[in-house]
């Protein structure tokens, strides 16, 4: 399932490619110049020089002031709004974005055709995360283009980017990723671009039960076709042009008149944003057996931004008690209108699969 090979020494093919690659990924000095070449190219053309997703998280309020302090970009805030915000991430998106006096658009879908969606990507993949990367991503690249938005810019850590890191990885991502770390191309973007949505729409036809539903679905995500010559815009990861540092992530906010406030939990990798992280962090651990946590843990260490020997206690702290994990399964089951009878016979199917799910 993972695709875990490991060498006549020992060693996996995640940490192989790592270290064969590290350097190049970790050349700040070059890639920096990459995204400033591109913010300057569009500087001032349109109203807006770039769009950044608004969760409410530490990353995502990191990047917006980076960008606005550091770059000297004009920003519209973006936040999709789908039921599963907590209160503390709307009251630092209120806050941030007060504080920093950009624009800010929340996008709050049809629930009716999202819904059916999400019950999809929850009993087909058991994976309601699914919805969200798949619906974020192309309302992202949409909504930019409807607004004549050069680039969307996003706050996934290096983790998140580099925990299917491998050669020959499943990931879609990755692409978007190697195009960020390239000349800005016009003719690649658009290629890469189609790609990438014909993906999309392809496993949106496949979890969306109906006809009907489908046709809702694909106008509302993706609205009017592409015009010849249309502004494309380009899905960017900010964390590939400058370091991250998690806990110094939390300083910086800290320390400055930002109006974020890190919540109750301060552990590394928290989810303090997500209404349903730790249902769907319970779901993946029941369908793959390991903590969805740990690719992360693990990116972290191949990374260097943890010793090995901290990796358990980053596994152990992000574990969620059992009742904070009922609040979040309730949250979930009452969004999506599914029975806890349904529910169950879920997490006892994708166990039985388990079993017989090679890592390789």
């Amino acid at each position: 399932m993972f695709h875990v090979r490991l060498d006549s020494d020992g060693v996996c093919n995640y940490c192989r490619h790592w270290d064969q690659t590290s350097a190049f990924l970790l050349d700040f000095d070059r890639h920096r110049p990459l995204l400033e070449d591109r913010l300057r190219r569009f500087r001032g053309r349109f109203y807006y020089d770039a769009a950044v997703g608004l969760s409410g998280g530490k990353d995502s309020a990191y990047v917006l002031h980076r960008l606005t302090s550091g770059y000297d970009v004009r920003v519209l805030a973006v936040t999709f709004d789908n039921g599963f915000l907590t209160d503390s991430a709307w009251d630092n998106i209120h806050a941030i974005t007060r504080r920093t006096g950009v624009d800010h658009f929340v996008y709050k879908p049809d629930w009716s055709p999202y819904r059916e969606f999400y019950r999809a990507a929850l009993l087909k993949l058991a994976d309601p995360c699914f919805a969200c990367s798949v619906g974020g991503y192309i309302l992202s690249v949409r909504g930019c283009r409807d607004l004549r938005v050069p680039f969307f810019v996003h706050g996934r850590s290096p983790m998140q980017m580099f925990r299917h890191w491998y050669p020959g990885t499943h990931d879609p991502s990755v692409n978007v990723l190697r195009g960020n770390l390239a000349e800005y191309s016009p003719a690649a973007l658009r290629q890469q671009r189609r790609t990438m949505l014909h993906l999309m729409r392809l496993l949106l036809l496949y979890l969306t039960p109906s006809p009907r539903l489908r046709h809702r679905m694909v106008r509302e995500l993706f609205g009017s076709k592409v015009e010849r010559g249309e502004l494309s815009a380009e899905f960017l990861a900010f964390f590939l042009f400058e370091p991250y540092d998690e806990r110094e992530i939390v300083r910086f906010l800290a320390g400055r008149d930002t109006g974020f406030r890190s919540g109750q939990s301060r552990a590394l990798l928290g989810h303090n944003d997500c209404l349903i992280h730790d249902a769907c962090a319970f779901l993946y651990e029941q369908q793959h057996g390991v903590p969805r946590s740990l690719l992360e843990v693990a990116a972290m260490v191949r990374q260097g931004a943890i010793p090995r020997d901290e990796a358990d206690n980053v596994l152990a702290v992000n574990e969620p008690s059992p009742e904070a994990l009922e609040r979040s399964i309730g949250h979930l089951l009452e969004r999506l209108e599914v029975s806890r009878a349904k529910f169950d016979a879920l997490v006892a199917r994708v166990g039985r699969k388990r079993g017989r799910l090679p890592l390789g």
